[in-house]
């Protein structure tokens, strides 16, 4: 799969608020700015996964925020949806 360095940013990104190196309310700062600087970029390096990302990631994340969940309830719509996003097709960002 081909991902360049906007979406290796936007993965490592979202992986660090999964696994709780981040907390919601800096997620929520960070997140939607990331996403207006890097997604015009992700639709450039791999249209088709930057697509998937929109359906994925970016509609759990507003509706979780519509929602008014939980932090950890929204967390875990957010691993959800990343998984979803990028399946069993992880690139190695090693």
């Amino acid at each position: 799969m081909k991902v360049g360095k906007h979406m290796i940013f936007m993965i490592k990104f979202i992986t660090y608020f999964i696994n709780g190196g981040i907390e919601r309310y800096l997620f929520d700062i960070d997140y939607s700015g990331y996403v207006i600087e890097h997604f015009p970029y992700m639709e450039n390096e791999n249209s088709e996964l930057a697509e998937r990302f929109a359906y994925t990631v970016d509609q759990a994340y507003e509706l979780g925020t519509s929602l008014g969940l939980s932090d950890e309830e929204f967390r875990m719509e957010i691993a959800n949806a990343f998984n979803e996003w990028l399946g069993e097709k992880r690139p190695n960002l090693i």
